[in-house]
């Protein structure tokens, strides 16, 4: 009997002290909403984790500041991928199970993203990906809880791709980052060649970390013939170092280049001298379209001392994905997935800072938009402003550049 009553006294106790520990998180749940921000601080893309965060801190304190959603104010939680599919994935379970986010956003990295957005499925828990590109994160990875913000490798080239064929030349090499994203490019690539009749010269496959290129330029000066385009899909502080060679080498002067995407923190970093090429553009700080100047006057004001002193295309990325989920959930009226999921899927906005409106497609949850077309600018042209990099030369609207449900025959899971 003595020993039925310790062990009753001491459940008892472990009781009560499970709901006093528990507790806090509990009420907490009720007066805010935690918003998992998953993103580099580290590696080969930190430069664009520090962009886009600035941009998803931008619209969560413009929500705040209206009263947040449901009437609770927003709350970051910050987890740093380490540009390493593996520490996505491991701090994505870490938001989930132990801060108990209701949403996440983040990635840049598209193999990182493909790791979170399974953590997010498995948990029934709504994923942005925000400053993604390869093919395969609405495509052979999508997901029902998985939505991506910026514009597919597909989209990207073929606004790019064309004007390229047409104004430069047929013959291409390429220079291609060997992971998801860099793999991506280069087959979208290889499909614009295709449709009008190029000629392929050859491929470098360049491992992410990589900061030595002179044996792949070495071997693109060797070719017995030239190219009329080296086509890069490279990104991050591996660019930079690649245009550092490439100018060194005088190859800026010799050859053609072209970029499936150009993401304004890698030329920030070497400066105009070394801003070479044609490229695709998500978006731009200098664009004539409706709520630029006002987004950027914001931005300086927020941001006065910051690495890049203008928002990018990373810091618009976050800044669209973070207030379009969290808008959601207010249309919703609830933090519930299943609702906000089906408040954002078809889903059209204006103000969008583009030409066009932007629609998020229901069948893959890609965000159709506009893409537009850029050229680098010499360093006199940038006299009058030191951080316009770019010359739009074009751009295609997302509908005409975006893979139809034949090309992308994805099935997401039901609703749960």
């Amino acid at each position: 009997m003595k020993k039925r009553g310790t062990i009753v006294g001491f459940l008892a106790v472990a009781l009560v002290a499970f709901f006093v520990l528990n507790w806090q998180p509990v009420a907490a749940a009720e007066k805010e909403v935690r918003l998992g921000v998953i993103s580099p601080s580290s590696g080969n893309y930190a430069d664009q984790g520090a962009a886009e965060r600035r941009g998803i801190t931008m619209a969560v304190e413009e929500i705040n500041a209206k009263g947040g959603i449901l009437g609770m104010k927003v709350r970051m939680i910050i987890e740093d991928t380490e540009t390493d599919p593996a520490a996505a994935a491991r701090k994505a379970k870490k938001l989930i199970e132990r801060d108990k986010v209701h949403f996440m956003l983040g990635g840049i990295s598209s193999s990182c993203a493909i790791a979170i957005s399974e953590v997010a499925q498995r948990a029934n828990v709504i994923y942005f990906n925000t400053n993604t590109n390869s093919d395969a994160c609405t495509g052979k990875h999508a997901h029902r809880t998985n939505f991506r913000v910026g514009p597919s490798n597909h989209m990207l080239v073929f606004a790019i791709g064309p004007w390229l064929i047409k104004n430069i030349g047929k013959k291409w090499y390429f220079m291609t980052h060997d992971y998801s994203w860099g793999r991506s490019g280069t087959a979208v690539n290889r499909q614009i060649l295709k449709k009008y009749g190029g000629t392929e010269l050859g491929e470098a496959l360049i491992p992410l970390g990589t900061r030595d290129f002179s044996s792949y330029l070495i071997k693109i000066r060797n070719l017995p013939t030239k190219p009329d385009v080296i086509m890069c899909t490279v990104g991050g502080v591996d660019l930079s170092a690649m245009l550092e060679q490439v100018h060194e080498f005088g190859m800026d002067k010799d050859y053609n280049f072209g970029f499936t995407l150009r993401d304004y923190p890698d030329v920030w970093a070497v400066g105009p001298e070394k801003n070479i090429g044609y490229f695709a553009v998500e978006w731009y700080h200098k664009l004539d379209a409706p709520g630029v100047k006002e987004f950027v006057a914001r931005y300086k004001k927020r941001f006065p001392n910051a690495s890049i002193p203008v928002p990018e295309n990373c810091c618009y990325n976050g800044y669209i994905g973070a207030r379009e989920l969290l808008r959601a959930a207010q249309r919703a009226g609830t933090l519930e997935t299943t609702p906000i999921i089906k408040a954002l899927e078809g889903y059209t906005f204006s103000d969008n800072m583009k030409y066009n409106p932007t629609t998020i497609r229901s069948w893959d949850h890609q965000f159709i938009q506009d893409v537009f077309i850029g050229q680098a600018k010499k360093p006199e042209e940038l006299k009058e402003d030191p951080t316009d990099f770019h010359k739009i030369i074009g751009y295609m609207k997302g509908e005409e550049v975006a893979r139809t449900r034949e090309e992308n025959p994805v099935q997401l899971e039901p609703y749960r």
